[in-house]
């Protein structure tokens, strides 16, 4: 019986791509012995394996899936010296040059990460990315027949989860008005900074009532402080940074939400869009990357530049008319739909016969 991995570089309790392969692995074990491996497995995370243990134990007839979000020499090595067949599922590294002025080691981690998957190229067997975007980046580098498959992505994973009293609580005491959601990182080229001042000029230049609560673990802790600081001396009413949240609570804020705001500028995908659309939250963003394709006509997509003042302008434009936002949230119900896990696992299983041990 052929045995199916899947290998991440980290993994976390919530982070997109961990679950993104633990429901592929629903899949997968469908077929036979499946697991997930990481070099970091957050201390968390009692259902994915440090990639050591798959290193131990080697079975005859095998299939790896690496799902490849950024540079690692530990996972390269052991994937060139690799002697079984290789899936890659590319979910895109953020342009290095992006951290370059924030955190230079991890710079150099995201360019060799480039680096490493133009070297594995000879020695995958079937390449997938999770959106056009994504498979032009992977073309750029030399791949070929590229396929597109979102796998992985349950839209609805959230809308089973239960309602947190507690932080329902919170934010009817410190969060008046229509709420603003961003859900992310906390890394440079997500720009918390632009939705504080988006915030900013909502409340204390045009006078409305909202509030805005951000969301996401602090990858760098430098940019979710400078984001915190600005908010701090500019006196930023209804500003909630939120940090990393359990599911329950994530459930509670998209379902609060009246808009989801991110001023991205750099997307391979962007899961939280999809979530968002499939709670019937309208969203807002630049057209930058990714994110026209994954929103199409669900939502508001500003120019790459949009600061501050368009994002209130856009935010002002969904809460004036109801007509639109409701328009929005019946389309984003439709969009976050087309990426239903069912459909994607049956395209996936059809992809995986081309591969044999």
């Amino acid at each position: 019986m052929t045995e199916i991995h899947q290998i991440l570089v980290g993994a976390g309790q919530t982070d997109a791509i961990t679950n993104m392969a633990r429901s592929l692995r629903q899949t997968l074990q469908t077929l036979g012995p499946s697991g997930i491996y990481a070099q970091h497995p957050a201390p968390d995370v009692i259902d994915v394996q440090h990639l050591n243990e798959l290193s131990r134990h080697h079975t005859a007839s095998r299939v790896l899936i690496f799902h490849a979000s950024g540079g690692d020499p530990e996972v390269f090595k052991f994937l060139k010296s690799s002697t079984d067949p290789i899936i890659l599922i590319f979910h895109n590294i953020a342009p290095s040059e992006l951290f370059e002025n924030f955190d230079s080691e991890r710079a150099a981690l995201l360019k060799r990460g480039w680096e490493e998957l133009a070297e594995l190229r000879p020695k995958i067997s079937l390449s997938i990315a999770d959106s056009k975007y994504n498979a032009s980046c992977l073309e750029e580098i030399g791949y070929r027949n590229v396929e597109v498959l979102p796998i992985g992505i349950t839209p609805n994973r959230l809308h089973s989860c239960k309602t947190d009293q507690t932080l329902e609580q919170l934010l009817k005491r410190e969060a008046p008005g229509p709420l603003l959601l961003y859900v992310g990182q906390a890394v440079p080229h997500k720009r918390p900074e632009v939705l504080v001042q988006m915030q900013y000029l909502l409340s204390h230049h045009i006078g409305r009532t909202t509030s805005l609560a951000l969301v996401g673990p602090p990858t760098m802790p430098q940019v979710n402080a400078a984001a915190l600081e600005q908010a701090r001396r500019l006196r930023v009413r209804g500003c909630l940074f939120l940090g990393q949240i359990n599911e329950n609570e994530l459930a509670t804020l998209y379902r609060k939400a009246s808009v989801f705001v991110t001023a991205s500028t750099h997307e391979g995908l962007c899961l939280p869009v999809i979530e968002a659309m499939s709670f019937g939250v309208p969203s807002v963003a630049r057209r930058t990357a990714a994110l026209p394709d994954t929103l199409k006509d669900a939502g508001i997509l500003l120019p790459e530049t949009a600061g501050p003042e368009l994002f209130a302008e856009a935010v002002g434009e969904l809460l004036d008319n109801p007509q639109l936002s409701t328009q929005l949230s019946s389309r984003g119900k439709r969009r976050a739909a087309t990426y239903s896990s069912t459909s994607t696992s049956e395209s996936f299983l059809s992809l995986l016969k081309q591969v044999s041990p």
